[in-house]
């Protein structure tokens, strides 16, 4: 069975990791903010379109949003994930190599 309340604290978890508001991801979903809120306060499940359309918003999806347990993971470790996601190939590298130094 899906447990509403852990898909609603997951999907805060990550809106809130991605700076929005639920105001500003209903609107990036074409819904109200009632409809995220009910979703984030575990009194509905989105059906799959919908959990889709706004996990896309929080550029993510169903598989590591299943795969993740986003409440467990810090809003600065899911920020750096995002900006380590637009990086090109080689600048990967070289934050891998700074942070191997960082590290020692």
């Amino acid at each position: 069975m899906i447990d509403s309340k852990n898909i609603g604290r997951q999907l805060r978890a990550l809106r809130k990791a991605k700076n929005l508001t639920s105001q500003e991801l209903a609107d990036k979903v074409n819904v109200s903010q009632s409809y995220i809120s009910r979703f984030e306060n575990g009194r509905a499940i989105p059906d799959i379109d919908m959990l889709e359309r706004i996990l896309h918003a929080l550029d993510t999806n169903l598989s590591s949003f299943f795969s993740t347990d986003i409440e467990n993971v810090p809003e600065d470790l899911i920020q750096l994930i995002d900006t380590v996601k637009t990086l090109s190939p080689e600048a990967r590298i070289k934050l891998n190599e700074f942070l191997k130094i960082v590290k020692d």
